[in-house]
């Protein structure tokens, strides 16, 4: 069900929904700036928690929730890899998941830690 409220957001004919792996899924939006990206995960993260789809063991809201990293790249005539894009928005989806989960982050609002600091 939730694969259909990702696809329901590919509305263009060049947007993709797919399948990235286990419980994670990418959607691409070419032509898409960081705002358009965010509004887009958030009405893909509201429509999941409006299903309202109980799960007794995600804390404190026992329901299905989603977390969405997003990334964007504006060219600039260089090259750049899609694996970059795709780790910023990993980190992303890592910070969203870290702070709580059910929340949308962008790349450029996580925080690189300088290696002094680490843990």
């Amino acid at each position: 069900m939730s694969s259909f409220r990702l696809i329901e957001q590919a509305k263009r004919s060049a947007d993709l929904a797919a399948r990235y792996g286990g419980e994670e899924f990418a959607l691409l939006l070419p032509n898409t700036d960081a705002t358009g990206c965010a509004q887009v995960g958030e009405r893909l993260r509201q429509a999941i928690r409006d299903l309202g789809i109980l799960h007794a063991l995600n804390p404190p809201s026992k329901l299905i929730t989603l977390s969405v990293g997003g990334a964007t790249h504006l060219p600039t005539g260089d090259k750049v890899q899609c694996t970059s894009l795709l780790e910023a928005a990993d980190k992303a989806l890592c910070a969203a998941k870290e702070s709580g989960r059910d929340r949308l982050v962008m790349s450029g609002q996580v925080i690189a830690w300088p290696a002094s600091i680490r843990a």
